[in-house]
């Protein structure tokens, strides 16, 4: 159950979440009387209801420079979290249930972003003391070739998917949902649980994972950013406002540049992957897809192919060619750029869903079925960095379907 939490300071010393100052130097807005987060209540490193995330404290800062008090409204930060919080008003109050959400795309979508205040990329996680070392993801094939056989666990549709295919390991990765049915439990587990188990041996995760969950457990682990896979891969993240509350977006963007340097303590408090010497990508135009026999497709056609195949086919078809539920694709990409797919992909969606759980998925069709064919909007991929790299690859794939290149059989990978 959704719950309102009040931030507070109770009497005789006992801080339940967090201090409110005496003197603030900013002013609220007309009618502002605290600062009223929407937030997930676990979802560490962010966010958890005991207050111990890094975009708790960042939020206490804002409550402390406003002079007011932080509220909470607790929600799942997945699958209809904006609806459902910072665009919900309570009928009771005629309010918005809350008015402020932390680590949000620091590119326009369905919020109007701030200033970002933290930027990570993706990173590799492995315990240590085992007698090998990884530097690279590379070094994963050549200790295959040296007959070490890694276990490798990674969300489908991951960054290094595509590399990890490359170098011919596909064949020891084990794939986990990014998302089960159960709120509570987050991406965190695949290096709390299992890395630390043993069950795998070495996994990969969005940056803030990785680097928190290995620093909280008791198995030694080592965290490497990803830099190799170039400036391309480094997302930022600040918070979110509605689109019309410019105003407050505008404070929030003076308190966080007056409180950077506090901001930038906290965020070093949870172990954040390093950025340094991220390798600058380089921009190559080279063909869109590549096809040859019919059916032998390049990494990137095949790893598009692979994304519908798991997400969009639930309601574009196994073929693309539409259900009842959604338009022929097809049609729509034969004079589409690829700046105006991506674009439309992250501007127009507004609810978040992981289609590979069965169950989910068939909350979700359930949910189609009762909205208007005309309200209903498809899930977003502009807060996943897990996906949000590989749209340049479902663009690749389905331009290939359109072109009449590829047909509708199973590809291949074409040998190097």
């Amino acid at each position: 159950m959704t719950v309102l939490r009040v931030v507070s300071i109770f009497l005789l010393g006992l801080i339940f979440n967090v201090s409110v100052v005496n003197a603030a130097d900013f002013k609220p807005l007309p009618g502002q009387t605290a600062v009223r987060v929407c937030a997930d209540a676990h979802n560490l490193p962010y966010s958890n209801d005991k207050l111990e995330g890094f975009d708790n404290k960042i939020a206490s800062i804002i409550g402390e420079e406003l002079g007011l008090p932080v509220e909470y409204y607790w929600f799942p930060q997945r699958i209809g979290f904006s609806r459902n919080t910072i665009k919900k008003v309570n009928p009771e109050t005629g309010k918005f249930l809350c008015d402020l959400a932390m680590s949000i795309p620091a590119e326009r979508g369905l919020y109007l972003p701030t200033t970002a205040y933290f930027s990570s990329i993706d990173a590799m996680v492995y315990r240590t003391g085992e007698g090998y070392e990884l530097n690279k993801i590379s070094d994963i094939a050549k200790l295959k070739e040296q007959g070490t056989i890694l276990k490798i666990g990674l969300f489908d549709r991951a960054i290094a998917t595509e590399t990890l295919i490359k170098d011919g390991v596909e064949d020891q990765v084990e794939y986990f949902q990014m998302m089960t049915g159960d709120a509570r439990i987050n991406s965190g587990r695949i290096i709390a649980e299992e890395l630390a188990s043993g069950r795998i041996d070495v996994a990969f995760a969005w940056g803030p994972i990785a680097g928190f969950y290995a620093k909280q457990s008791d198995v030694a682990m080592a965290v490497v950013p990803l830099n190799e896979i170039g400036t391309d891969f480094i997302f930022s993240f600040g918070m979110g406002v509605r689109p019309r509350d410019k105003a407050w977006k505008n404070l929030l963007n003076q308190i966080l540049e007056k409180r950077k340097d506090d901001i930038e303590v906290i965020i070093a408090q949870y172990n954040m992957p390093s950025l340094a010497n991220v390798k600058e990508t380089v921009k190559e135009k080279s063909a869109i897809y590549i096809v040859e026999d019919g059916n032998k497709v390049d990494d990137k056609t095949y790893v598009g192919w692979r994304l519908f195949n798991s997400t969009c086919f639930v309601c574009h078809g196994k073929d693309a060619t539409g259900t009842d539920r959604a338009p022929n694709l097809l049609p729509r990409m034969e004079n589409m750029s690829a700046r105006a797919f991506r674009k439309k992909l992250l501007n127009r969606y507004f609810a978040k869903v992981n289609l590979d759980d069965p169950d989910r998925r068939m909350a979700f069709l359930e949910q189609i079925a009762e909205k208007d064919a005309v309200e209903f909007k498809m899930p977003t991929w502009d807060d996943d960095p897990n996906i949000r790299p590989h749209i340049s690859d479902l663009y690749a794939y389905l331009k290939a379907r359109s072109d009449g290149a590829l047909g509708t059989v199973r590809p291949q990978r074409l040998d190097k």
